[in-house]
């Protein structure tokens, strides 16, 4: 595979399960109780307390799609579409596919996978004793590893970061109509709601893979032959 897109999603742990040692050294920081709710409503965002229960994988040259996600309540059954595979199954099972699928490729392609997706990958797969099978975090500069944030900040030349959806607004990517956004996937998931978070998901992958397609023909020099 020539190059590989993907995103996650995940969920953090709820504040109750924590032991209270934990919930000490996550507030350490916070300086007051504004901070402090911040911290308890932003649990997804650290590896040490959040799981991934959603990874689509993009193939923009065979136009095909993988989305495993995590349906822990069951009732959500294998499905396969004309371009596009939905599967259910553990957040091993769904690191275990994903390693194997970026060891197969040259080039993997994110927006913010090295200060987000990337990170969470490996300290996940730790945690289930998974082995990489590629590097996600090569030199930043690295081919290997096009992070759409890198670019489109000019490695931090600009120092504004805009999100993903803001990026294809301004650039004229056209999106299906959002009906979730990242703030709804913890309440999703809770409600067993699976297969709109994969879809979500694998949304953002695509529109990923789209800016990427703009950022190589119209902001990258020298721009790739045709």
């Amino acid at each position: 595979m020539e190059r590989l897109v993907f995103d996650i999603e995940t969920v953090g742990a709820s504040w109750e399960s924590m032991e209270q040692s934990v919930q000490e050294s996550l507030l350490r920081s916070a300086r007051n109780e504004e901070e402090q709710e911040e911290v308890r409503t932003s649990l997804s965002l650290f590896p040490v307390t959040a799981q991934i229960v959603c990874i689509a994988l993009y193939s923009p040259g065979q136009d095909h799609a993988v989305v495993y996600f995590q349906a822990p309540q069951g009732g959500v059954e294998r499905t396969r579409e004309e371009k596009e595979a939905f599967i259910p199954c553990t957040e091993k099972e769904l690191l275990v596919r994903f390693w194997e699928a970026a060891g197969k490729t040259r080039q993997i392609v994110t927006f913010n996978g090295r200060g987000f997706d990337c990170p969470m990958i490996l300290v996940r797969s730790a945690a289930h004793r998974v082995q990489p099978t590629t590097d996600l975090m090569p030199n930043r500069y690295s081919p290997q590893h096009i992070d759409l944030m890198d670019q489109f900040t000019f490695y931090g030349a600009m120092r504004r970061r805009f999100s993903l959806d803001l990026w294809c607004d301004a650039l004229g990517i056209e999106q299906p109509k959002r009906e979730v956004r990242g703030s709804d996937v913890a309440g999703l998931f809770a409600a067993g709601d699976y297969m709109k978070i994969a879809r979500y998901c694998l949304g953002d992958a695509k529109a990923t893979s789209q800016l990427f397609d703009l950022w190589s023909k119209y902001m990258r020099f020298p721009a790739p032959e045709q």
